[in-house]
């Protein structure tokens, strides 16, 4: 589980690493610039629906799973 926006930071940057991309080409993907979605990304203010976008641009789903 992700508990800080540092956390979130490198979780994003590894993913993109893992898919051989940069913050530059998922920007460029996303129809946004590099530095909005790298202060997005810094400070932790991606909604849903853009996290969403890029774990399906990645080849992710995100799946919620009930705690017991």
């Amino acid at each position: 589980m992700i508990k800080n926006k540092i956390e979130f930071e490198y979780f994003i940057k590894g993913k993109l690493a893992e898919n051989g991309l940069n913050i530059s080409k998922l920007a460029e993907m996303l129809g946004t610039s590099q530095a909005n979605l790298s202060k997005k990304i810094k400070i932790g203010s991606l909604n849903y629906i853009d996290l969403n976008h890029i774990a399906d641009l990645l080849g992710y789903d995100i799946e919620w799973i009930k705690r017991k």
